[in-house]
């Protein structure tokens, strides 16, 4: 199963650089349609029913959440520094994690990859961090796509190690 994920995340990372920009606009337009529709079903959820004051906070919430999608459908920037501030968040997390993970699994060869991969999301973030808000959706698309990349290797390679201590018979030397 990881060498299944790892492959199909190479694929991803592969396509995804193929046309960083036009899959970085389109992730911002598919955000702004979300933010659109919850902001409607807010309001309509709000207007159904309620105690006065549920009514006019839902409907307030609901109006400003489907301004903004429409906002950001209109002015892809917008969504494109907000999408770039939480890419932002993700590589901080995702790249302590390979890290953390990569050390879990020292003992098999190839985790080096993972934690190379995580030093990479962090190093995406100082990218990230120097270029906001004016990175757009190129930057979305080539990091995540680098960033699938990467990962998908390190899947592969830990897939291939285990794979090989498995068919050894000695499986006592990993602690999972």
């Amino acid at each position: 199963m990881l060498m299944f994920m790892g492959l199909a995340l190479v694929i991803l990372g592969a396509l995804l650089l193929v046309s960083p920009a036009a899959v970085g606009s389109a992730v911002v337009r598919l955000v702004a349609f979300v933010l659109v529709v919850t902001g409607i079903v807010q309001l309509v959820q709000g207007l159904r029913g309620g105690t006065g004051v549920h009514t006019i906070v839902s409907s307030v919430l609901g109006l400003a959440v489907a301004g903004l999608g429409v906002a950001v459908w209109f002015n892809p920037m917008l969504g494109s520094g907000f999408l770039t501030a939480l890419l932002m968040i993700f590589f901080v997390v995702n790249g302590l994690w390979k890290i953390s993970t990569g050390i879990r699994y020292r003992q098999l060869n190839g985790w080096s990859w993972f934690l190379l991969s995580g030093l990479v999301s962090l190093v995406f973030v100082y990218f990230l961090w120097a270029q906001w808000p004016l990175a757009g959706a190129w930057a979305v698309g080539v990091l995540v796509g680098l960033d699938l990349l990467l990962t998908g290797l390190s899947m592969i390679v830990v897939a291939a190690a285990m794979k090989k201590i498995r068919s050894s018979d000695y499986f006592d030397t990993i602690n999972l």
